[in-house]
């Protein structure tokens, strides 16, 4: 059997023109070696899989004018030397290394050293790297390669040229496993494709991973979209999109089912709500078009969010999103996870239902309807005058006709809003009856009457009504009250508003202002230790501590 390469090895760049998504980098090291301005320390960060070690690699070639274009064979030159930082991080191979500097390279121009995570050296190991790399040898060029930029140490950033790489993006990755797929002979869907982008995390070795294995997945020299969400586990977007479908429909029924389905596959309640939180995003970025470049999806994905978009009202998106999110807080609170997340699909459910209700009650179409039942009372007196019979065709002695009630099924939202409503009517009414009082002057006695009605009609909480008894001072037309913290500062100011519109509408008079003053009581310091409590007794009795120094005591028991 042949020896098999993996792709991330066997397609590794060996020039700047082939490495992707790090133009800002490539052009500036291609520039420095072409004017010879190469710095003798350099520094690449970034994540992983996106060029570090080719980038050095490519550059140790270009200062020696090596020619080779196997990248299986581009570290076997003796002018380049590569160090694990992760397995070699102590004082002595850094002194090791050291030793190999003072030796000229026997050929070419340059001895490169390439060190890959520098970020595990001891600290050690980086105090005595000081010196060297700060002043090499003028043949010696040192690359560092980290992921962790933040665990170097200042001193050694400041001695090095850094150079900083970004995440790939994902069509350029794409792109790049297109172009891999077809010398591999593969055919390849874009949705497909995409999918192995998005799951890279921008990191093209990942990419190049996920596509050998799905090429060794696909028996048919073919990757599709279902083989990718199959074998990596990925949850299908039509799920999310069916969901949609049936939440706008009020259809909690077949939300559970969806649910049901999805649990069997074997994903987490919390996985398919995050992604469903996820899909909601998007339709809210395809509203605008100038923002829809931000959704990471294919352009098929794409053409459906935006048809699904035009279906749902912002106000149901937002809603959506509180509380998606509010389930991701509180689901590792929840002992069941599943009824959880069946919660949170039938408090979607009922998003729409909710709209509705709302929107029947308006006071526009209140008014339309109120007009239309008087046009049709007019109608049907004018009609009932013009089919009425001749008084001579009447029977006197005939029993009056029985009217007829048309029955109708009573509705539970009506029956509920019409509770609602008439609670609200009531209190009202019970508050308007205060103010339409004859006109009292605002005193203190007068104002404790007033505040008791108050508190019975509105029905205070515990809350608010030990806010409410408080004292009450009258300065003219400026009501104060004393308030013992932020807290009772916070419950006062939900009152203030109402209170003071029904005060002056009440007392006929609107000058009336509140003026709030918070009391904050110290604290008084407690005595812990047998010194405090000595300190605190010689402070109120100076003979204690005349009495300490002739006996010769101690505060401690």
């Amino acid at each position: 059997m042949d020896n098999y390469v993996v792709s991330a090895r066997k397609y590794r760049p060996t020039s700047f023109d082939d490495v992707i998504g790090q133009d800002h980098v490539t052009t500036t090291l291609k520039n420095a070696i072409e004017n010879k301005k190469v710095a003798q320390s350099l520094l690449f960060c970034g994540p992983r899989g996106v060029g570090k070690t080719t980038c050095a690699r490519i550059v140790a070639k270009m200062v020696n004018n090596l020619e080779w274009n196997d990248p299986l064979k581009n570290n076997n030159d003796l002018n380049i030397y590569e160090l694990d930082a992760a397995s070699n991080n102590s004082v002595d191979d850094i002194r090791n290394l050291i030793e190999q500097v003072r030796y000229a390279p026997q050929s070419g121009t340059f001895k490169v050293y390439i060190i890959d995570e520098v970020h595990m050296l001891s600290n050690a190991a980086f105090n005595a790297f000081l010196k060297t790399l700060e002043e090499p040898p003028s043949y010696a060029i040192f690359i560092l390669a980290t992921t962790e930029k933040n665990k170097v140490i200042p001193t050694i950033l400041s001695r090095c040229q850094i150079h900083d790489f970004n995440r790939i993006e994902i069509d350029d990755i794409k792109n790049r496993l297109k172009k891999i797929s077809k010398l591999e002979g593969v055919s390849t869907e874009d949705d497909a494709l995409h999918i192995i982008a998005q799951k890279s995390d921008g990191a093209l070795r990942d990419a190049l991973s996920i596509l050998d294995l799905m090429i060794t997945y696909s028996t048919e020299k073919k990757i599709t979209y279902e083989n990718v969400i199959q074998n990596l586990n990925i949850l299908d977007y039509d799920y999310f999109f069916k969901i949609t479908d049936f939440i706008l429909k009020n259809d909690s029924s077949s939300c559970f089912l969806i649910l049901d389905e999805i649990l069997k596959l074997g994903f987490e309640s919390k996985h398919f709500i995050t992604g469903l939180a996820e899909h909601f995003r998007n339709l809210l970025l395809c509203k605008d078009e100038s923002v829809s470049k931000l959704i990471e999806v294919s352009d098929g994905i794409q053409t459906k969010y935006s048809k699904q978009s035009e279906q749902i009202s912002n106000e149901i998106i937002f809603n959506t999103l509180d509380i998606l999110n509010s389930f991701d807080i509180n689901y590792n609170l929840s002992s069941n996870k599943r009824l959880h997340a069946e919660i949170v699909i039938a408090k979607l459910c009922r998003l729409k239902k909710k709209k509705q209700v709302v929107s029947k009650d308006t006071p526009e179409k209140k008014v339309k309807n109120s007009e239309n039942k008087k046009e049709d009372n007019n109608n049907s007196t004018q009609n009932k005058k013009e089919e009425a019979p001749d008084k001579s065709e009447i029977n006197v002695n005939a029993p009056p006709p029985k009217k007829t009630i048309a029955k109708s099924s009573p509705d539970l939202n009506s029956i509920l809003n019409e509770e609602v409503k008439e609670e609200v009517k009531g209190k009202d009414e019970k508050i308007n009856s205060i103010v339409n009082e004859k006109n009292q002057n605002l005193d203190k006695k007068n104002l404790k009457s007033f505040l008791d009605e108050y508190i019975k009609i509105k029905n205070i909480s515990n809350s608010k009504l030990s806010v409410l008894n408080k004292e009450f001072t009258i300065d003219k037309n400026e009501i104060s009250i004393k308030l013992g913290s932020d807290l009772e500062n916070e419950i006062f100011e939900d009152l203030k508003n109402d209170l003071l519109i029904k005060i002056k509408g009440h007392f006929k008079n609107q000058e009336i202002k509140f003026k709030i003053s918070i009391d904050k009581k110290k604290k008084s310091k407690k005595l812990y230790t047998g010194k405090e409590k000595f300190d605190f007794l010689m402070k109120n009795n100076k003979e204690i501590k005349n009495l300490k120094n002739q006996f010769n005591l101690d505060y401690e028991f």
